[in-house]
C-alpha cells in the first residue's frame, strides 16, 4: 500500500513528511509526498501561463515540486516518490489518495481559533471530512 504525505511550503511540511515516513516504514508501504499547486500560485512560480497543457507533466512544475518535496524530506531516510498536482488542494489530495488506495493520508494543519476555522475553513479539516481513509494530522505546537 501507500502512505500519502500532503505537504505545502510551510515549516510543517518536514513534520508531515517525517510522520508519514514513520508510518510507511512501520507498514513497509511506499511513501508518496504530494504537493498541490493552486493554479494562481503556479502562475506566480513559473511566471508563465500554461494553457490547456497537462501542467503536472511540465518540466518547470515538476522541478518546483521536487524542490518543495526535497526541502521537506531532507531528514527523511526512506524512499520517497514525489507527486505534483495542480488545482484545488482538498480535491486533489482526496482523489490522489483514493487513486493509489492509500493506507493513510498525513497532513499538517495549523493551529487556529474556533472562529478562524469557522470563517476560513481549513484544507486539513476538509480533507478529514471528505477522505474515505484515515487521515493523520501531524500538526505540532507551532
Amino acid at each position: 500500500m501507500v502512505v500519502v504525505a500532503a505537504i505545502d511550503e510551510s515549516e510543517r511540511a518536514s513534520r508531515v513528511a517525517d510522520e508519514a515516513a514513520k508510518l510507511a516504514a512501520a507498514f513497509d508501504d511506499e511513501l508518496h509526498v504530494l504537493h498541490v499547486f493552486e493554479r494562481s500560485k503556479l502562475v506566480d512560480v513559473l511566471e508563465v501561463t500554461l494553457d490547456e497543457e497537462d501542467v503536472t507533466e511540465n518540466y518547470e512544475v515538476q522541478q518546483a515540486a521536487d524542490r518543495i518535496v526535497g526541502s521537506a524530506t531532507d531528514a527523511v531516510e526512506y524512499p520517497v516518490t514525489t507527486v505534483v498536482r495542480v488545482g484545488d488542494p482538498v480535491k486533489n489530495i482526496v482523489e490522489y489518495a483514493d487513486g493509489v488506495d492509500a493506507r493513510y493520508i498525513v497532513i499538517g494543519g495549523r493551529k487556529r481559533t474556533p472562529a478562524g476555522k469557522a470563517l476560513f475553513g481549513s484544507v486539513t479539516q476538509k480533507v478529514m471530512l471528505n477522505a474515505d481513509r484515515p487521515v493523520v494530522n501531524a500538526a505540532g505546537s507551532s
